[in-house]
């Protein structure tokens, strides 16, 4: 069905494609018409190949030329989001479009303007550079950092749209839409997050290091995990994928190898710490430690006690009156996830599966984070156009697995306005919400998981009775992760 719905648009592009190249196929039809009588294989293959020629080039001519219009009108549509949100800011409901972050990140860079620290402003925990770049939110206009977040959105479909085209150049326009028109993406940089500045680093470094470019690849980590600290998590397997294209005998072969510490590897990893010290060192110089602590170590310890959707949110709260929380509650909310982190990096480590590695564990820290937000998941959407091609999913499944994932949302969305802005106290049913919520996390990944790269038999086998258990739902991605692992490895 698919072969077919590609062919269907290849062929509704045919009649503008032959109205460019007339003369050329009029020249190949005048040959064919006047050999006609004794027309031979190669009669007329000069004819043909320059007919030929002409459509490929204005093929492709055509296609960049359609993700162009596409990018200006979605520029256009975050421009009026953009609008959009000054005008109903103004109205002063309680409720604004703008992220609080922007506020504060527009304080921070007013403090930098003035000579001191952004950290002078009370929940900034970011980068000074963020402040810096907004620095024209004083000087020019309020809206210039929502432009600035817009266009590295925009960038961030150029940069998936290279990676597509490489091994599905017919579906790279297709999975660059799919950003452009994310709501998602939309709404998260227009509201004034800066979460697409850490999306395009992100994507750089895997173009990058696909195309084996490793010291560049090293230099944008560094530069990612400057700006914010979670694409560390990424670091495993980028080292693990350095000549991973290899087949192994044997899984403990395998992990030695892949582990072992070659000569690129190396370079790799020296490239990336200078790098990050040099990115970070200057910062250090000018705020010291409170640039640590508030950049880097805080989001370590974090402990966040307002709902959230994340399921620890309500121990958090109940914790709260202690003045540590237990090393065992500790290890017991970063244990699973460590685990699934290093798993999905093992399973996923050649190069060619790197976007849906990287898709992964992105989804992994976020679903087992102690704190999860609504930004939080641009950082795993923003693979999701790449990992497209190799999902073998219908649209009713993918509609399915949608409503899987959005559908707790909203009831936890529903019980947190009434908690806000009605006063009820419904913190026990958002927590059961979050618990319901990480379920449907799970079950997405899981059935993701079972259906990347998978063949017909398979999918047919691979649909199971639904847990309702966060235990054993646990156990069954762990144990789809290593399954397939050593699965692999006996091939």
């Amino acid at each position: 069905m698919d072969a077919v719905n590609k062919a269907k648009s290849r062929f509704k592009r045919y009649p503008e494609l032959l109205l460019t190249c007339r003369v050329e196929g009029l020249e190949y039809a005048a040959c064919i018409i006047k050999n006609e009588k004794d027309l031979k294989p190669n009669s007329c293959k000069t004819q043909f190949m320059k007919f030929r020629e002409c459509l490929s080039s204005n093929a492709l001519k055509l296609n960049k030329m359609y993700f162009v219009w596409h990018t200006v009108l979605a520029f256009f549509i975050r421009i009026l989001m953009i609008l959009f949100s000054q005008w109903y800011d103004n109205d002063d409901t309680g409720v604004h479009y703008t992220d609080i972050d922007y506020k504060i990140f527009t304080d921070a860079a007013q403090h930098m303007w003035e000579g001191s620290s952004p950290y002078m402003r009370p929940t900034y925990r970011y980068t000074p550079l963020i402040a810096m770049l907004l620095i024209p939110n004083i000087l020019l206009h309020i809206c210039w950092g929502k432009l600035l977040f817009s266009a590295f959105d925009l960038a961030i479909a150029i940069i998936i749209r290279k990676l597509v085209s490489k091994s599905h150049p017919g579906l790279s326009n297709v999975c660059a839409y799919l950003w452009l028109y994310n709501p998602l993406s939309i709404v998260i940089s227009t509201r004034g997050n800066a979460d697409s500045i850490s999306c395009f680093l992100v994507l750089i470094t895997l173009l990058a290091h696909i195309k084996s470019h490793y010291i560049l690849s090293a230099i944008f980590l560094a530069i990612s995990v400057h700006v914010r600290i979670y694409p560390i998590i990424y670091c495993l397997v980028y080292y693990l994928s350095i000549g991973s294209d290899n087949n192994y005998s044997s899984l403990s072969k395998m992990i030695f190898i892949r582990l072992f510490p070659t000569r690129k590897k190396i370079l790799f990893v020296v490239t990336f710490i200078l790098s990050l010290i040099v990115v970070t060192w200057p910062w250090y110089y000018f705020y010291g430690q409170q640039f640590l602590d508030e950049a880097y170590l805080y989001h370590s310890r974090r402990l966040d006690v307002r709902h959230n959707f994340s399921i620890y949110f309500y121990l958090n709260y109940l914790l709260s009156s202690f003045n540590k929380t237990s090393i065992i509650y500790s290890i017991a909310t970063k244990l699973p996830m460590l685990i699934l982190l290093v798993s999905a990096s093992f399973k996923f480590s050649s190069t060619k599966d790197l976007p849906f590695c990287l898709f992964c564990l992105s989804f992994i820290m976020v679903a087992f984070n102690t704190v999860m937000t609504s930004q939080y998941f641009v950082w795993f959407v923003s693979f999701l156009p790449l990992c497209y091609p190799f999902i073998n999913l219908t649209c009713t499944e993918i509609i399915n697995l949608v409503m899987i994932w959005v559908v707790p949302q909203i009831g936890w969305l529903l019980f947190a306005y009434c908690l806000e802005f009605l006063g009820f106290n419904t913190f026990q049913l958002l927590w059961v919400e979050s618990l319901m919520f990480f379920l449907a996390n799970v079950k997405v990944l899981s059935i993701t998981i079972d259906y990347y790269k998978c063949n017909k038999l398979k999918k047919k086998l691979s649909y199971k009775n639904t847990e309702f258990t966060i235990v054993f739902l646990i156990i069954k991605l762990i144990r789809t992760l290593s399954h397939s692992l050593l699965v692999d490895m006996s091939f």
